[in-house]
């Protein structure tokens, strides 16, 4: 027995976002139609229920789950179905860019450029940032532990600063007394 393989021959891109296009739009009628049942299930489980009518909306009740369960699976597919004609435009898009790569791979070694060496000199740069910015943040870490926080820290810094301010009110009023002292006995030897 022979059977044809409908997707053994190799199609191209154009051909198959036609494809899928046809197939989102008779997923999508579908969808329509089903939701259209869906909504009707609905009614009628709402109008049996109303009407206690429990065999009635059993009935239409699981009808409308029914549906729901194939709503669901056709937008799964309407979905999967535009992912893959993202999916191809990107890849086009991506031979583009690839073929550029080689171009520009083939001029760096006609130019004399070591492609590896470039590349492990990138790399090790990018292994010291990171380095640097993990230890950075053990820094910060550490000394946010030992401050006990941000929120003990401004707490701190509360306290240190009304702490302050009555000692330096305090040193004002003495200064006060002491200039209107000095004043005084200048005033009564003149």
């Amino acid at each position: 027995m022979n059977i044809k393989n409908p997707f053994k021959k190799e199609v191209s891109p154009d051909e198959l976002k036609t494809k899928l296009a046809v197939s989102e739009q008779r997923l999508t009628t579908r969808e329509k139609e089903l939701k259209s049942k869906q909504k009707k299930a609905r009614e009628e489980a709402k109008e049996a229920l109303a009407s206690g009518n429990d065999r009635e909306y059993r009935v239409a009740s699981r009808r409308y789950s029914l549906v729901e369960g194939q709503v669901n699976t056709i937008s799964s597919m309407v979905e999967m179905a535009q992912s893959m004609k993202d999916v191809i435009e990107m890849q086009m898009g991506l031979k583009e860019v690839v073929s550029i790569g080689e171009d520009l791979g083939h001029w760096q070694k006609q130019l004399g450029f070591d492609t590896d060496k470039l590349e492990s000199a990138v790399t090790n740069i990018r292994m010291s940032m990171d380095k640097v910015n993990t230890a950075s943040t053990m820094m910060t870490t550490t000394m946010d532990a030992a401050m006990g926080g941000s929120e003990e820290l401004n707490d701190m810094q509360d306290s240190l600063r009304s702490e302050l301010l009555a000692e330096l009110s305090s040193e004002t009023s003495e200064q006060d007394e002491l200039a209107k002292k000095i004043n005084s006995e200048i005033e009564k030897n003149e």
